[in-house]
């Protein structure tokens, strides 16, 4: 089971960690939900790990 992610008034979170729980609630995401939830969820779940890595390296 996975964290919640922080409601707005609860902290602040930083754009990277914001990236990185999408990228977990995708994964799950395209592993369960129906045929065109799951191939939307693949292709977001690509874009924003590509745009991770490259923040990541700088």
């Amino acid at each position: 089971m996975r964290a919640a992610a922080p409601q707005a008034d609860e902290c602040e979170i930083d754009l990277l960690s914001a990236v990185d729980l999408a990228i977990r609630d995708l994964r799950e995401i395209s592993q369960t939900a129906n045929d065109i939830a799951q191939a939307r969820a693949r292709e977001c779940l690509a874009m924003l790990e590509s745009a991770y890595a490259g923040a990541l390296q700088g």
